[in-house]
């Protein structure tokens, strides 16, 4: 088996681990961004704040579990954080026990981070993450650090041909690990430290590797926890898991150049952390602006009559912007989303075009309707 550890110690390894050394990457960029969604904020009606609570919560609970290879389907996610939440939204109550728990793991690290991080508390989000016992077929340690003697090692590649990305702590070590961890998380710093913190407390929880699975969704929701102490901008309205996702392979790339540093150097992943941080603001903001889209569309249309159907498509189309829906909508996607027959969904499209909500393009079979903004 190759492994990138060569004659290299790993990180943990070190003889001063944890003391890390860094050069704080620069904050002003990242201020800049945080000072502009701030006052959005300030401006955005109740309304609005739920529609983007919701965005942001869902597309947070998708990335985060997506990164480890497990795909749930957002209108389960949906339904759970609406459920949750009270947000009032229509539902389609397709929530489930996993995609609830997960949704409870979020908040909990958003929104609670007044009550310290305890060891009891880091339990009941990994037991909730693995209700069964199991992660797939394989049966893992739930609600208790790894205890297991077999090394714990993060690999990639397939059989014969894998590569050892790292090779975590011995589980010996776990609880005087986990306890010096904990420690230093729920000790108080200056705002203007807390993102450095919340950095650190990411790799750091990485690097201990505490769990048999979980280790990436839970060192995420710390990092939020963390995050959240600031009083910089509503945790709720940016998610980093959805950003490391986006940049999943530079994420795998970071760490594994910050595992093998015996020097305990970590700039490079804090540079990166920050990068990161940065651009989920930005993609916020956007978010921002689509939420207004959608709020202008549906205060146009108040007094629309619409049936079910139309108002199901229409959801469809505008929860992809603020790219246009790829191909407009069709004939045959009205059928495959509503289950109605083909002449109901013509009608039904040809009474949006003269409501003024859609507008039809090209003719005969390859006509297609896009939204009237």
């Amino acid at each position: 088996m190759e492994s990138y550890h060569y004659e290299k110690k790993w990180i943990w390894e070190s003889e001063n681990f944890p003391d890390f050394t860094y050069t704080k990457p620069k904050l002003e960029e990242l201020f800049y961004k945080l000072g502009q969604l701030q006052t959005v904020e300030k401006f955005m009606n109740d309304s609005d704040s739920k529609e983007l609570l919701l965005d942001v919560l869902e597309d947070e609970a998708v990335a985060t579990s997506a990164i480890e290879g497990e795909m749930l389907q957002r209108s389960s996610v949906r339904s759970s954080i609406n459920k949750i939440l009270r947000l009032g939204f229509e539902d389609d109550y397709s929530h489930t026990n996993q995609t609830d728990a997960l949704v409870e793991i979020i908040i909990d690290a958003k929104q609670n981070s007044g009550e310290p991080l305890s060891k009891d508390r880091l339990m009941t989000w990994h037991k909730a993450l693995f209700p069964t016992g199991q992660s797939g077929f394989k049966k893992i340690q739930v609600g208790a650090y790894r205890v297991d003697a077999q090394e714990m090692q993060i690999v990639s590649g397939s059989w014969e041909k894998e590569k050892v990305h790292y090779k975590a702590p011995p589980s010996s070590m776990m609880d005087k690990m986990m306890n010096e961890y904990l420690v230093w998380l729920n000790e108080e710093v200056d705002a203007s430290e807390i993102i450095y913190k919340a950095s650190i407390a990411h790799l750091w929880f990485l690097l201990i590797h505490p769990f048999d699975d979980g280790n990436g969704r839970i060192a995420r929701a710390i990092s939020d926890y963390v995050l959240s102490k600031s009083n910089l901008v509503n945790a709720n309205f940016y998610s980093v898991a959805t950003t490391i996702h986006a940049h999943r392979k530079e994420y795998y790339q970071t760490l594994d150049r910050v595992c093998v540093k015996d020097d305990l150097d970590i700039s490079l992943w804090m540079k990166w952390f920050v990068e990161l941080l940065t651009e989920s603001i930005e993609q916020t903001l956007i978010k921002v602006q689509t939420v207004k889209t959608k709020a202008m569309f549906w205060d146009k249309h108040i007094n629309t009559k619409l049936n079910d159907r139309q108002k199901k498509v229409i959801l469809k189309m505008l929860a992809s912007l603020p790219q246009e829906f790829e191909g407009g909508m069709k004939v045959s996607k009205y059928i495959s989303i509503t289950k109605a027959t083909r002449l109901t969904s013509s009608r039904d499209l040809s009474d949006l075009v003269e409501k003024g909500v859609m507008q039809s393009h090209g003719n005969g079979r390859s006509v297609f309707y896009t939204l009237v903004f």
